[in-house]
């Protein structure tokens, strides 16, 4: 009897590591999108409002909204970049998605 026992015990260890095995190893393949940096500044004679200026962090293939207001006497004359996302760089509300890491977009105004 005891011996019968012992086995089944031993029987249900063995079934409870496998189950926490496929249990670790599917929770293994959920992976999070790559996050990009991505730096917004503008030149004298405006600021950029939206998302703001400074170095952001966004997942992967994000769409970021770009908004550049000049100042009073001032023109938005477009953005400069080394990105090849930005939807309009003549348009001061625009887009861009952010497809790569480490870059920079410039709000440029002139007076």
């Amino acid at each position: 009897m005891f011996e019968e026992l012992r086995y089944h015990w031993a029987r249900f260890g063995i079934l409870l590591v496998m189950v926490a095995l496929v249990v670790g190893i599917a929770g293994c393949g959920i992976i999070a999108p790559a996050q990009y940096s991505i730096t917004i500044s503008s030149t004298v004679g405006g600021a950029v409002t939206e998302p703001g200026e400074g170095l952001f962090r966004f997942p992967a293939g994000s769409v970021v909204n770009l908004v550049a207001d000049p100042d009073r006497g001032y023109t938005f004359f477009g953005w400069t970049t080394n990105a090849d996302s930005i939807a309009d760089v003549h348009d001061a509300t625009t887009t861009i998605i952010v497809n790569k890491n480490y870059c920079f977009v410039t709000a440029n105004f002139v007076e």
